[in-house]
């Protein structure tokens, strides 16, 4: 193992949407969080480019969101693995000052400080970040590896896409954890008596529900599903889009066509949402908002809770579908759960809280910290890996299900959607052509009957068949997912046993040349 200061440590990372949690072992093996150089316990998921190209990460890159809106970039996890012409991506880009642009391949990239920049390189500045928390509050040996929590909807692409990340930031990723699992860690469900758990996570990008079992140690995942675009931005962008509808009413001010006057509204509409989940009411004030007519014009007005919940009312609402559909494929109602978790730091909202608590006829357990409780589950599970902790088993599930294009434009399931992970399934295939010397296979992940309806994963070649006539020709193709919901496909021809070789063409992503590029050029803050 080496001397101590050598020795490799792991630490744990909740990467938010909006804020970012790094957690250790303490000496005895106990989980805790560690604090950043603001002696603040989250650090904002924010990177600036700042004038010079100097880089800056967390509270000192939030503090430009206002002055450098352009070229300082926010709620990069929400474009993580995904695609720029995807619509909800669209709806999204119109109300974020920083641009959103098309990379070669089709995925969302953004725009700042000069360059194009994919979100992989960003997200990997904000997991450095955590590290070097992690390296400075820890000190002696080497930080190089790490726990990363990801959504439980979270889809294979944005998986490997978060890899991708954690290696630019010279981590090695020894498990991506759910984090509605690594909350219940969190929460210490391990600890307590059988019982059936939901786990709801509203962060500041994405939605999941979780259903588990926990009974002597194990905790095994029945059902999970989510909304990957649900969360608190959303939120603020509602109250942005209001605040900005009654400007331009009272003063012909164009908010989202100015990126620095957007970013101060959804500045203060943010601020105006926290206070509003502690008081009745609050105040809005942006001084100095323009001139016009040769006057300052200041936007100084009260607003209410209920105000408010009256303007994002349908967006809390959007967190009933997905907790029905985890109960229904559970094969649960309401009344089966023994308690409900709450997870993220938009669960605060008195509204959301209300909300959920209507959906499972139950008040929410509130014995550990929102924001902080992934963090710590990712770090328990460290102890778990490290051996430190025995008798806990995690029992996860697949979130959607991975299929292959049957011809027509049907999708035929190969592994279901709620699959115990790891898993194998296996499909025997057979040439279709005299003399083939290739299989393709294009591989889809989720429930849509049409193709076209779920999320392209990439196109597989098996190559080296023997030649032979069509139909008699036969290979066995694998699909294996493993613990981190990553998929790898593997094929053998059956009449040889000689294994295949199969290429990859991916449907987005970095490539691994990408990967390598960004790792030898990453910027030091």
């Amino acid at each position: 193992m080496g001397t101590e200061a050598s020795r490799s440590r792991s630490i744990g990372i909740d990467l938010g949407t909006s804020n970012s949690c790094v957690a250790s072992l303490d000496a005895g093996g106990q989980p805790r969080i560690l604090e950043n150089r603001q002696s603040a316990r989250t650090t904002p998921s924010v990177v600036s480019y700042a004038p010079g190209g100097k880089l800056l990460v967390g509270a000192p890159a939030k503090r430009q969101m206002l002055t450098s809106p352009r070229d300082t970039i926010y709620a990069v996890k929400r474009l993580i693995g995904r695609r720029w012409d995807d619509p909800e991506i669209q709806r999204l880009a119109r109300t974020l000052p920083y641009a959103v642009v098309a990379a070669d391949n089709g995925d969302a990239w953004v725009e700042a400080g000069g360059q194009r920049r994919s979100p992989q390189e960003i997200s990997a500045q904000v997991l450095d970040a955590c590290r070097q928390v992690a390296q400075e509050q820890l000190g002696s040996g080497l930080i190089d590896e790490a726990i990363i929590t990801v959504p439980a909807h979270f889809d294979a692409a944005q998986r490997q896409a978060t890899k991708d990340a954690a290696e630019i930031a010279g981590l090695r990723v020894r498990r991506l954890l759910n984090e509605p699992t690594a909350a219940a860690l969190g929460y210490g469900v391990h600890k307590g008596a059988p019982a059936r758990v939901a786990v709801c996570d509203l962060g500041g990008g994405t939605f999941d529900v979780s259903i588990l079992n926990s009974d002597g140690g194990v905790f095994e995942v029945i059902a999970t599903h989510g909304d990957i675009l649900l969360g608190g931005e959303d939120i603020d962008r509602r109250i942005v889009e209001r605040l900005a509808d009654e400007i331009r009413h009272k003063h012909g001010i164009e908010v989202l066509s100015d990126p620095t006057l957007l970013g101060r509204v959804r500045d203060e509409a943010e601020r105006v949402k926290h206070v509003l989940s502690e008081s009745a009411d609050a105040r809005i004030e942006i001084p100095y908002l323009s001139m016009v007519g040769g006057k300052q014009v200041d936007f100084v007005r009260p607003i209410t809770r209920a105000e408010v919940e009256g303007w994002v009312g349908d967006v809390i609402d959007r967190l009933g579908p997905p907790c029905k559909a985890a109960l229904e494929q559970a094969g649960l109602t309401a009344r089966d759960v023994d308690s409900m978790l709450l997870v993220g730091g938009m669960t605060r909202m008195p509204a959301v809280a209300r909300k959920l608590e209507a959906i499972f006829g139950r008040k929410p357990a509130r014995n550990a910290n929102p924001d902080e409780a992934v963090a710590i589950g990712a770090a328990t599970q460290c102890a778990i890996l490290d051996g430190l902790l025995t008798g806990v088993v995690l029992l996860d599930v697949t979130s959607r299900a991975i299929g292959v294009h049957a011809g027509g434009g049907r999708f035929a399931p190969v592994i279901p959607k709620n699959a115990t992970v790891p898993t194998r399934e296996s499909r025997v295939m057979a040439t279709t052509a005299d003399g083939q010397r290739e299989l393709t296979i294009e591989v889809f992940e989720g429930e849509n009957v049409d193709v076209r309806g779920n999320r392209p994963l990439g196109v597989f070649t098996l190559s080296g068949l023997p030649d032979g006539p069509a139909g008699e020709v036969v290979a066995m193709v694998d699909f294996t997912i493993d613990v981190d919901g990553i998929l790898t496909v593997t094929g053998r021809e059956l009449s040889t046993g000689v294994r295949t070789d199969v290429r990859l063409a991916t449907a987005c992503g970095l490539t691994r040349r990408d990967v390598r590029h960004l790792v030898q050029g990453r910027p030091r803050m």
